[in-house]
């Protein structure tokens, strides 16, 4: 009896993988020109459109928080898009393109786990927005208007006009302030300092006027005035003035404009006469009215 022949079905077609040496020897030099063309492209059109929408959040203050808002979401879709041009261009293999892939992955999952972790920071900043572009945040120790928000960092700018790099990691595990969550209105605290024995009456006054007569002032908002004792360094009186500003690029000319309307209402009225000449002899009401003594008898002289 003959042995019946076994007839297995033909493997199944295979597209070979590409090796390196292949892969470099099939881009010619037309394909990396135009590579380089498309990144040029991208980089200057994300430049070009990043200051034209700059420029219409500086026309329309109103809408200057939605045009910055647009900012980073243009640039991550344009760079996105460009990535995707570039595969089209240089069109690897389904193999080829999972080979670098995983190579690409493990590489990142060895070496670049800070840069993964920037990376989806950004993304998360992107789509829970915490803050966005100019709004006024605190981010550690560091507070400032942000006026950059990538993919690996964030940049804002203190008050003193210094420029602070975060790295967008420190979103997922750190905590933000945000001062203003995309309007340009946002309240200013002011911390004044009087003599422990100050009338508590006659500073809530000062203090309302300081915030009432100051120019940067939302006069559609509140404004409250707090006293509270301390005793860091010895007894005083610590006046907090809380009021909105207009926009919150004038949070330091507010709290100087307070300050200086506050204090010299102080001088003016002797309330610091205690602290500044006559420490620990009388309460600052006795000294003015010492003073104001001193002055009707040398007038009458």
């Amino acid at each position: 009896m003959p042995t019946p022949h076994l007839v297995f079905p033909p493997p199944a077609y295979q597209v070979p993988s590409e090796t390196p040496i292949e892969i470099i020897t099939r881009v010619s030099p037309t394909t990396i020109v135009y590579v380089l063309l498309v990144l040029a492209a991208t980089y200057a059109l994300v430049r070009m459109s990043t200051a034209a929408l700059y420029a219409l959040a500086e026309r329309a203050p109103r809408a200057r928080f939605f045009f910055m808002m647009l900012a980073p979401i243009l640039r991550f879709v344009l760079w996105l898009g460009s990535g995707v041009l570039v595969l089209a261009i240089l069109a690897p293999s389904r193999d080829t393109l999972f080979a670098v892939l995983a190579s690409v992955g493990i590489a990142l999952g060895l070496g670049a786990q800070d840069l993964v972790k920037n990376l989806i920071g950004g993304l998360v900043i992107l789509v829970d927005r915490p803050y966005q572009l100019g709004d006024r945040v605190k981010i550690g120790d560091a507070y400032g208007e942000i006026d950059h928000i990538g993919l690996r960092s964030t940049k804002l700018t203190t008050p003193d006009d210094t420029r602070v790099t975060i790295p967008n990691s420190e979103i997922l595990s750190g905590k933000a302030w945000n001062a203003n969550s995309g309007v340009p209105t946002c309240q200013v605290v002011t911390d004044l300092y009087l003599p422990h024995d100050t009338d508590p009456i006659e500073a809530l006054e000062i203090g309302y006027e300081a915030a009432y007569s100051s120019p940067y002032i939302l006069l559609s908002k509140p404004v409250v005035v707090l006293l509270q004792d301390g005793f860091e360094y010895g007894p005083f009186l610590r006046l907090r003035v809380k009021a909105y500003v207009y926009d919150h690029r004038f949070e330091p000319r507010f709290q100087s404009d307070i300050t200086l309307r506050a204090k010299a209402e102080f001088l003016k009225r002797g309330m610091l006469l205690r602290w500044s000449r006559y420490e620990g002899a009388f309460p600052s009401r006795a000294l003015r009215n010492q003073e104001e003594d001193q002055g009707i008898s040398a007038d009458s002289t």
